[in-house]
């Protein structure tokens, strides 16, 4: 899946000091295009927390909203976001895909060359598959701070492969890491091509994306698995 390069030793030695790392030209050009045509072109669903638990609301579902309902949701989702729970953005479960295309980019995720390289740069041994979804964050979505090392799930990495073609740091959208005691750490900006890999249990969030952004911001995104947790 990724393009050759030289510097798999530095990057494997990077993420064993730093725990985390991006990987720019992570894909041969022409695949990164072809990927980007897809996620440009796929049906999402909006993907939300509700009463403290994940919904999906499809475009369907979203239209048989009354406008009072709908206000009503967005005051939910923004008191809940105010006390740091909570996500809002546009997905798409590339397992479930209807689209061959969109299947078949999570079986290049899960090749076992893509496989092996990841255990290799990470060093997590006991990886043996991922998940994965394509996003699309557009003006008023989010995703607070968390940690994806949930129980009995197995995760070992986290990975987002940013196939977005512009972007400015002031709309938002930015992978942000935290300290354990919520002190912000750097931020990663959304480019194209760049994949970013980091150990799940790394503090982090998606910060609110601007009413006026220019763009999605569109990525595929999932974890790296271990069979058993």
């Amino acid at each position: 899946m990724f393009a050759p390069r030289e510097d798999w030793v530095a990057l494997a030695q990077r993420f064993a000091a730093e725990g985390r790392l991006r990987l720019p030209e992570a894909l041969p050009e022409a695949r990164a295009k072809a990927w980007h045509g897809l996620l440009a072109q796929a049906g999402y669903a909006l993907m939300l927390t509700q009463g403290g638990q994940g919904q999906v609301l499809t475009p369907e579902a979203l239209a048989q909203l009354s406008p009072t309902a709908r206000e009503a949701l967005q005051r939910e989702l923004h008191q809940a976001a105010s006390q740091g729970v909570g996500f809002l953005y546009e997905g798409h479960q590339l397992a479930a895909s209807q689209n061959p295309d969109l299947r078949a980019v999570l079986a290049a995720v899960n090749a076992p060359e893509t496989l092996a390289q990841v255990r290799a740069l990470t060093g997590f041994q006991d990886i043996t598959h991922a998940d994965g979804q394509a996003t699309r964050y557009r003006g008023g979505h989010f995703l607070t701070r968390h940690r994806d090392d949930l129980p009995g799930q197995a995760r070992r990495v986290a990975y987002v492969l940013s196939l977005t073609e512009r972007w400015h740091p002031d709309w938002g959208g930015l992978l942000q890491f935290f300290e354990d005691n919520g002190t912000p750490r750097d931020a990663w900006v959304p480019g194209w091509n760049v994949l970013s890999l980091f150990d799940v249990r790394h503090v982090h969030s998606v910060t609110y994306v601007a009413p006026f952004a220019g763009a999605p911001r569109l990525s595929i995104t999932g974890w790296f698995r271990a069979s058993e947790a």
